[in-house]
């Protein structure tokens, strides 16, 4: 049975809107962005917010939660993702690599509809909804082969439907620009100036022990059970490079360096991690203040 951490890795989207108002920050860079369900929520609160991550299907979810304005999922389009539609062909082996080892066989099939049906949404913020939707199905399955009698019953099409009408709430517009792109950190900090740079640096070979809901999306975007996300983080600054203790550092000090221009710099840590990361933003920083706002979340924010 595949093992699921408890959580991936959380950003209190409610925690960080108090952070930027308490240091006048009305927008904010997150090059290491991930699921970017907490840029939605600065966005949903007035503030502009540009994210980056090398993972294209976090980009995607981003072109439905960050960059969508008012694109919504109706009814028709639900229906013509959950469902395999008449006429078309579909290739049901696509992810049987999975079969009996993480899903049914009944499973895997509508991951290959659904699949084919996503990528023929008629625009990008359709895409990303479909996505982050499908996501969460994907999530309810491997939780439930774990805890098999503590969840529901519910056919394919039929929880992808109740997911996929929930992801309206997360549309919204603050009448600003906002932007998301697939890149490493260093072109995402160097391509957008903002009151504020966000930071919630990954763990040393954090690629390697990535949550299962990770590297399987991805896989599935990309249409290959056997896809391997190391090929996605082997040349980005927090990959292979940065492997060992020394170069970790390093690739935090650059990512300092680039983002010399930003008034405010904000990192995301624990109290373990904290001495990983406090001495290079005192070097970059005339001033350096540690919040600990609950239980062992820790943020160093650094201004000049």
């Amino acid at each position: 049975m595949i093992e699921l951490h408890a959580r991936t890795r959380r950003i209190s989207g409610s925690r960080l809107e108090e952070l930027l108002g308490r240091y006048d920050a009305r927008s904010v860079v997150d090059p290491l962005m991930g699921l970017p369900t907490h840029l939605n929520y600065l966005k949903r609160h007035g503030i502009a917010v540009h994210g980056g991550d090398v993972l294209e299907w976090f980009v995607r979810a981003g072109e439905g939660l960050v960059v969508n304005d008012f694109t919504i999922l109706r009814d028709i389009e639900v229906a013509e993702i959950v469902e395999m539609l008449p006429g078309r062909i579909y290739p049901l082996d696509r992810f049987k690599a999975w079969e009996g080892v993480f899903f049914t066989e009944e499973q895997c099939a509508y991951l290959g509809v659904w699949h084919d049906n996503v990528r023929n949404l008629r625009s990008d913020g359709q895409t990303g909804l479909a996505i982050l939707g499908l996501w969460f199905v994907l999530s309810y399955w491997l939780q439930k082969a774990h805890y098999p009698d503590d969840m529901q019953d519910l056919p394919p099409s039929e929880l992808a439907w109740n997911y996929l009408r929930k992801t309206e709430r997360w549309v919204g517009s603050n009448m600003l620009r906002n932007t998301v792109r697939q890149s490493d950190v260093l072109a995402t900090v160097s391509s957008q100036r903002a009151d504020a740079l966000f930071l919630a640096p990954p763990a040393r070979n954090a690629f390697r022990s990535s949550d299962a809901r990770i590297w399987m999306w991805e896989a599935w975007w990309q249409g290959n059970p056997y896809y391997n996300i190391e090929h996605s983080y082997r040349d980005s600054l927090f990959g292979a490079r940065s492997a060992d203790e020394h170069g970790y550092a390093r690739a935090f000090a650059t990512v300092l360096s680039a983002a010399r221009e930003y008034p405010v710099i904000i990192v995301q840590a624990t109290k373990e991690r904290l001495h990983e990361f406090e001495p290079h933003l005192r070097n970059a920083r005339r001033n350096v203040d540690i919040v600990t706002p609950y239980g062992n979340e820790v943020y160093l924010v650094g201004t000049k």
